[in-house]
């Protein structure tokens, strides 16, 4: 018959001779003179008919024997107070408990109730305390082995691996933020003990982490910049000094910004909303982290003064920069001797992302009409490139062409046809529309690589293959183009996205809006303003192709 005991006791690590029968003190086989604990035969943990507040600490004890035999102890101590011992006596006897709940044949009961157990002490021993009620019965009723503590990082690795449906780009993110950031702060703790304080303290450290790194970066800038200059001057002493100095700096480490901080969360709170679905964990703790907005770095444009920054620091006003029409001109001016010219300009008059423009098909494009509807992209995982679908169901869209756009595919249909003649056996028919020599898809990274060189030849100010895009976006908003328009344009799923990153361009239109009302107050002629100049110098910017 099943039988439970429980009680609560005060202990000390006081200690005691062993004497022998001649009352001399023992040698025990270390050959150290043998002692041993009082324990609760303390004398000093009684002070006449209390306890001493002063002299030992509290205990408690459950013992459960089942009537099949089997049977189960925890104790645990250096509790302060006997209500503390109590409540956790009560804890055990809950947790237990959940065996007899649960079970029906009473061979099952006994083992679960032995798995229960050494699972309290198993986190006890961990420093964890006691396993909460709720998380254990889950366990228990999921068929999960109460005795194996499912980690955060275990369950990042499962979840990952059995989200089939990703995209390559958005699984080799997830797996990147999964190795660089999660597991590292997060992966030992147990999933059901992962709390919000855990998520906000990794947030904190990835911030911090992120300021040491910008501040280095900038350091590495300055010290490149007095390089350079010094070498410049033939001061060969500073040039020295200045390369020293860089040699002795930190390694350049892109640093993990608010929008990245804000991603990051979004794949941990998906990951966390899966264990929810699968009864392991019940609160989302991701979703409660603050982490602030996450908001994506505004586009800015390269006016004079940023540049003349940039020259003087290295350093970029912002991570999106912008070329303005005369700057976008000057290098299409240069590529047009480059045999990719056609797919520069492309990005430059509709936005299309480097992925969609290097996976434009013919089949997509209808070049009587002047529009194209991207339906396949080229994207990297690590050097591979791999034909995948749009990233979203807004990607799939519509896109108008210019006439100077139009001409330069035609120019592009027209090369290809020279050179799939020239190829003959050894043309390999891809039906896209930008190609190699021999017919074959372009690698991404070797089109951002030349567009790159050929901004640097124009000796332009640094912008990425995907701030061609930001450029078209921003020099449609300056002319005047609906935000909607724009949106669809780009392949925004809403208005919010293209209204947050382009927020910059609007305070540009806002104060041409001031000036044009200050001169009509003064019945003077409206000065030039952002909006005047992006017309005249979007329109003219003829077909060179």
């Amino acid at each position: 018959m099943a039988a439970s005991t429980g009680s609560v006791f005060k202990k000390c690590g006081c200690r005691e001779p062993v004497l022998g029968p001649d009352g001399v003190q023992l040698v025990g086989a270390d050959g150290k003179l043998a002692v041993r604990r009082l324990g609760v035969k303390c004398p000093r943990l009684r002070r006449g008919f209390g306890w001493n507040p002063r002299h030992g600490t509290w205990y408690f004890q459950y013992d459960h024997a089942d009537a099949v035999g089997s049977r189960v102890v925890v104790s645990f101590g250096s509790l302060a107070t006997r209500a503390e011992a109590e409540d956790q006596l009560a804890a055990v006897r809950r947790l237990l408990g959940i065996a007899d709940e649960l079970g029906e044949d009473p061979q099952a009961v006994a083992d679960l109730r032995v798995q229960i157990a050494a699972r309290i002490k198993l986190d006890h021993k961990a420093g964890l305390g006691l396993p909460e009620f709720e998380a254990m019965r889950r366990a228990v009723l999921a068929g999960v082995p109460v005795t194996e503590h499912l980690t955060v990082g275990q369950w990042l690795n499962e979840w990952l691996a059995g989200k089939t449906a990703l995209s390559v780009a958005t699984r080799r993110m997830y797996a990147s933020q999964v190795r660089t950031y999660l597991i590292p702060h997060l992966g030992r703790i147990p999933l059901d003990r992962l709390r919000v304080a855990h998520v906000t303290a990794m947030f904190d450290a990835i911030a911090r982490e992120a300021a040491a790194a910008e501040a280095n970066n900038a350091a590495r800038r300055e010290a490149d910049a007095a390089r350079k200059a010094a070498w410049a001057r033939g001061d060969h002493a500073a040039w020295r000094e200045a390369k020293d100095r860089l040699a002795g700096l930190p390694a350049f480490r892109p640093p993990c910004h608010a929008a990245t901080r804000f991603r990051l969360r979004s794949a941990l709170r998906s990951a966390l909303s899966a264990a929810c679905a699968q009864q392991l964990v019940t609160v989302n703790v991701a979703a409660l982290a603050e982490i602030g907005s996450g908001r994506s770095p505004k586009a800015l444009v390269w006016t004079a003064e940023r540049v003349a920054y940039w020259q003087a620091t290295g350093n970029r006003p912002s991570a999106v920069m912008v070329w303005t029409a005369e700057q976008t001109r000057q290098f299409l001016d240069r590529a047009v001797r480059h045999e990719w010219y056609a797919l520069y300009l492309l990005v430059a008059c509709t936005g299309l992302r480097r992925g969609e423009a290097c996976g434009l098909r013919w089949i997509d494009v209808d070049l009587d009409a002047r529009m194209l509807s991207p339906a396949k992209q080229r994207v990297q995982n690590g050097w591979e490139v791999l034909e995948t679908d749009l990233k979203s169901d807004a990607s799939e869209r519509d896109v108008g062409l210019a006439d100077q756009v139009a001409e330069a595919l035609r120019a592009q249909r027209d090369w290809q046809q020279d050179v799939r003649e020239r190829a003959g056996s050894a043309w390999t028919e891809t039906g896209l529309v930008f190609t190699t020599a021999d017919g074959a898809g372009l690698h991404p990274a070797k089109v951002t690589a030349q567009f790159q060189q050929l901004a640097r030849e124009a000796g332009l100010p640094p912008v990425r293959l995907h701030d061609l895009r930001h450029g078209a976006a921003s020099l449609a908003l300056a002319a005047g183009v609906d935000l909607k328009v724009v949106s669809d344009m780009l392949g925004h799923s809403g208005t919010a996205i293209t209204r947050d990153i382009y927020t910059s361009v609007y305070d540009e239109l806002k104060h041409a809006a001031a000036a044009a009302i200050a001169a009509a107050i003064n019945g003077a002629r409206p000065a030039s303003s952002p909006v005047g100049r992006s017309r005249r110098t979007v329109k003219p910017l003829a077909a060179t192709a």
